[in-house]
């Protein structure tokens, strides 16, 4: 008989998603719609508890408790630590939440702090799924999709491409709850 882990509480994972939006800038309801057939947000964050330090994943959403009503754009500066002038003398906290945004733009997980070189990306430890590489926000940033999946219909590419606002990027204010 094998144990199944306990699945993280409802309420942690929608703090997640309200974290992650304000990272990412779409909107909390575009990453954790009402009815979530993919569930990458309670994916994302089972993933970077496992694959990350769990005690840094709970400062890092202490940190975003203390400041959840600030304004999104000001909540992603504080736990991006975007004021630090040296990138490399970032906290765990700053390089989760780096991990945490990319994890959302490109459906795979980066180490937290894993540098790459010659300006390119790391390799990642691995992709989640065939579901956060297809659903991964870079798509919707670029109005696009991957190669062999897209929910556009046939012809799409001969219109003039819809505003960000209405994939769900957060126009308004600067962030994305």
């Amino acid at each position: 008989m094998t144990d199944t882990p306990t699945p993280a509480p409802e309420a942690d994972v929608q703090d997640f998603a309200d974290m992650s939006a304000a990272l990412t800038g779409f909107l909390s309801s575009v990453l954790k719609p009402a009815l979530d057939p993919a569930v990458l947000a309670r994916t994302y964050y089972e993933f970077a508890l496992k694959h990350g330090d769990a005690g840094v994943m709970s400062q890092l959403m202490t940190a975003y408790r203390a400041i959840k009503t600030q304004a999104p754009q000001q909540i992603a500066d504080t736990l991006l630590e975007t004021a630090t002038p040296d990138p490399t003398k970032l906290s765990q906290t700053a390089y989760l939440a780096q991990s945490i945004v990319a994890m959302w733009y490109l459906g795979s997980w980066y180490p937290p702090g894993v540098l790459g070189g010659g300006g390119f990306a790391p390799v990642p430890l691995q992709v989640i799924s065939s579901a956060a590489y297809t659903r991964g926000l870079v798509w919707r940033v670029m109005q696009s999709h991957p190669m062999g999946s897209s929910h556009f219909d046939f012809g799409y590419w001969s219109l003039v491409p819809k505003p960000l606002s209405t994939f769900g990027v957060n126009t308004g204010n600067g962030g994305g709850q």
